[in-house]
């Protein structure tokens, strides 16, 4: 059994197709054919159910199992060559993040500066995804390390916190929070969690919404005047305090979290850990 067709069947079940599976290992679609083919005889039963091919590849139980153990292979092998280079004082390899929206647009950049400069042998791959899927990223191994806003029940994940924060109510100096547009981001969001249990702690029923996805553009449109928002404290210095004014202060304090395995994370998620503690003073 070869590392290169095992690699080749955990490629082919994530990305449900031949040629895509061909594209992301730079193999020709033959040779993925060929790999698949060559594992199915060493195993002696069939990975895939051929009849379903029309609409993507359909993995057997058999298949399933073959996927599980060659997922862990394939890492206990990249975890293995990690401790290989760190013995050698290098760090090697691609590093995994999943990050929620809050921490995508506020935090990431400074990091990723700070720790690509300090380590310019590691890639990084950063993908931005709400809660749920950051934890069932973690729980498949689809990343190495989760940053999420506020806190995740999941078992067997460990969760440190690397900073804080506060919103507050935040709109031009005239407008009135009984009459003024609310800028508000999506549902599901934690910010938006906490803006509306303050809303309605507060009396207040917005006369008017705007539902946004991204933070920027919340301080976007506060900024040119279009309604009133509730803006990390990390923004809310960036307002000029002559025709800006903070409606209510401290409206919900929060946390950002590293989410990492309890058991087996990779070395390279428990260094930017550890690399970042030690240099980053977001």
């Amino acid at each position: 059994m070869k590392l290169t067709e095992l690699r080749t069947f955990v490629t082919l079940v994530e990305t449900r197709h031949f040629t895509k599976t061909a594209e992301q290992l730079f193999l020709s679609q033959p040779t993925v054919s060929v790999h698949v083919k060559r594992l199915e005889e060493e195993i002696g039963h069939s990975l895939l159910i051929r009849d379903s091919f029309t609409i993507g590849v359909e993995v057997s139980e058999m298949g399933w199992i073959v996927y599980r153990h060659a997922k862990e292979i394939l890492f206990q092998l990249e975890q293995m060559q990690s401790q290989l280079d760190e013995s050698e004082g290098v760090f090697r390899g691609t590093l995994r993040i999943g990050a929620t929206h809050t921490i995508h647009e506020m935090l990431l950049d400074d990091m990723i500066h700070l720790f690509s400069s300090a380590h310019p042998e590691v890639s990084l791959d950063i993908q931005l995804m709400n809660h749920d899927q950051v934890a069932a990223a973690l729980r498949h191994r689809d990343i190495d390390l989760g940053m999420i806003e506020g806190e995740l029940t999941l078992d067997g994940v460990k969760q440190i916190v690397f900073a804080k924060d506060q919103l507050h109510i935040m709109g031009a100096s005239h407008l009135s929070l009984n009459d003024a547009t609310w800028i508000v981001r999506e549902e599901g969001s934690a910010s938006r969690y906490a803006l509306d249990r303050w809303l309605d702690a507060s009396s207040i029923v917005p006369a008017r919404t705007i539902t946004v996805d991204a933070n920027y553009l919340v301080r976007q449109l506060v900024f040119n005047g279009s309604g009133i928002a509730a803006l990390s404290e990390r923004l809310v210095t960036s307002f000029p305090s002559e025709s800006f004014t903070l409606h209510a202060k401290g409206i919900s304090k929060r946390t950002f979290r590293y989410l990492l395995p309890e058991k087996m994370p990779t070395r390279l998620a428990e260094h930017w850990i550890t690399f970042l503690q030690a240099n980053w003073k977001g």
